[in-house]
């Protein structure tokens, strides 16, 4: 379930950076703030899930041709699936950010005979891994909190079971746990992961950074889970300390969705035409983007010294997305290009015969 975690913190990354490219500079700053740090984050998260994976002796793949969902696509959460899309940063927008990152319910609130987890009988309709218990046909997990839940008691009962034979399942190789030496993102301290206690530390930091668990607006560092910072958003005003869930009191902004690039929703390469500008900014697009995912790969088999280059990786995909958000497509003048996100896996698989790792060298 780890790689499925890893997976589906990645799957919002698309979503929230086509977002905020899509703010006009020197407008929203609030929101533009908001989903950066919101972004920071969710690579700070699937680091930590990564960690946790390695410690138990297995490895992300960020190069699996299913990594990448295409996009619309359903992420797994609330009492009934909904569509998540490649779109401008919109009011609709912001309630489909809202819904990823819901709190859990629990208790008496969800009548459920599988903990964390309501009935469904679509899974079929589902592209990412973290939509159900292993093997479940009926049961899906009603938000992110409630999978990482799971995973959380998962470790804690099959380490306790190892223990008793005086084994452990923490036999990952520690030379593949990315550390702070590497990473800065400035959204919280990479946890490395070695043994049960640090692999529920990193845990409890998603699940505190993402979704309030706790129902709590800020955790025990002072900080607002992702949840209560969209909402800010969408109730203009920010939270302070004391307040109460959908009631912040803390100071006004207004959101302004009109200074938006309007980006097409869900664009493909083929809504572009040959020989144009757009559809030649969309692959280079596309080509960094599975560069920078081959960069992670390494980083989290051994190679950590490459989040380094990973970093200018970032400012190339910026610079083409920003040739796509600001011009508008041949046959709509009204409506702009978007990054698609779309990946050649014939390709991938001739860089990954070059990936030098720890197995290998």
């Amino acid at each position: 379930m780890l790689d499925a975690a890893v997976q589906l913190e990645h799957a919002t990354i698309p979503p929230y950076l086509t977002a905020l490219y899509s703010i006009k500079t020197e407008t929203n700053p609030e929101a533009s703030a908001i989903i950066r740090a919101v972004l920071v984050e969710e690579m700070l998260h699937i680091t930590l899930a990564a960690n946790v994976l390695n410690a138990l002796g297995k490895h992300p793949d960020f190069e699996a041709q299913d990594f990448v969902p295409s996009y619309p696509t359903y992420l797994p959460d609330g009492e009934s699936e909904f569509l998540v899309s490649i779109d401008k940063f919109s009011s609709t927008t912001l309630d489909t950010f809202l819904q990823i990152e819901r709190p859990s319910k629990r208790g008496p609130q969800l009548d459920s005979e599988l903990k964390g987890c309501v009935k469904r009988s679509n899974h079929h309709v589902f592209e990412l891994k973290a939509v159900k218990p292993l093997k479940s046909s009926t049961y899906s997990f009603y938000s992110i909190g409630d999978f990482y839940e799971a995973i959380r008691e998962g470790i804690e009962y099959l380490e306790d079971q190892a223990n008793r034979k005086g084994e452990t399942i923490f036999i990952g190789d520690p030379r593949f746990q990315v550390s702070n030496r590497y990473y800065y993102s400035g959204g919280g301290e990479v946890v490395e992961v070695f043994d049960k206690t640090t692999a529920l530390n990193a845990l409890e930091l998603i699940i505190e950074q993402g979704e309030g668990h706790t129902h709590q607006i800020f955790n025990e560092q002072g900080e607002l889970s992702h949840y209560y910072r969209f909402q800010q958003l969408k109730l203009g005003q920010y939270y302070q300390t004391g307040d109460s869930p959908g009631h912040p009191t803390g100071q006004k902004f207004e959101v302004d969705y009109k200074n938006v690039y309007p980006v097409k929703c869900n664009p493909k390469v083929a809504d572009f035409p040959e020989d144009s500008e757009l559809k030649q900014a969309a692959l280079q697009f596309n080509e960094n983007y599975q560069a920078f995912l081959t960069t992670i790969n390494r980083a989290f088999r051994g190679g950590q010294e490459d989040l380094i280059g990973a970093v200018c990786g970032m400012f190339r995909l910026k610079e083409c997305a920003s040739q796509l958000i600001r011009n508008p497509l041949p046959s709509n003048p009204l409506m702009n290009g978007g990054p698609t996100f779309e990946m050649r896996y014939d390709s991938i698989s001739v860089k990954a015969k070059s990936i030098k790792t720890w197995e290998t060298a």
